[in-house]
């Protein structure tokens, strides 16, 4: 192959990756206990938030959650294309990103803690005990039971990034609210 693939070459690598991805998900991932346990990891939590979640205040809850989710996708996805770590198992095989954990797992826990702690002191302490949480305990987890596979990364960078992750997106969602509450007045 050239050093300077053309648009056609690149398409039809893509063509044969995603050959690959259908077939080894078909093979080797689809029913295994890590699928299952994937799927879980999809379903509960959202059943156990709706059960939870302030319904008074549930618009702005979910504008934290989808912007949460968005930005989490959005860094998983840069870590996969970067080669920094990838996962061996999913609940299918084209979307490439850690679907349960980027649109359940991580927004549906810090949709809770920003509903349940609304003062920025305790926002902030419960969201480093998620951090480490997820940091020290869910992705070493993820690694021993084979779903995550670090590449060129380790588990002590994922910390200050959810840390970060939940006061961007805590300012994000209090000045739309304060936008918003100045429109209406």
């Amino acid at each position: 192959m050239e050093n300077n693939p053309t648009f056609d070459q690149v398409l039809a690598a893509q063509n044969i990756s995603i050959q690959f991805q259908i077939q080894h998900w078909l093979k080797h991932e689809l029913f295994t206990p890590q699928f299952w346990l994937l799927i879980i990891i999809l379903i509960i939590p959202w059943l156990l938030w709706w059960r939870w979640v302030d319904k008074k205040r549930l618009l702005e809850i979910i504008i934290y959650g989808l912007i949460m989710s968005t930005l989490v996708t959005i860094l998983d996805e840069l870590g996969c294309q970067l080669n920094l770590w990838e996962y061996r198992y999913d609940i299918e095989p084209l979307f490439p990103r850690f679907i349960p954990m980027n649109c359940t797992l991580l927004p549906v826990l810090y949709m809770l803690i920003y509903q349940y702690f609304s003062e920025w002191k305790s926002y902030l302490i419960a969201n480093m005990a998620l951090a480490a949480i997820f940091t020290f305990v869910g992705e070493p987890l993820l690694k021993v039971i084979n779903i995550y596979v670090l590449l060129k990364w380790e588990h002590i960078y994922s910390f200050p990034i959810y840390i970060l992750l939940a006061l961007l997106v805590k300012l994000a969602v209090n000045s739309i609210i304060k936008v918003h509450n100045q429109a209406i007045r």
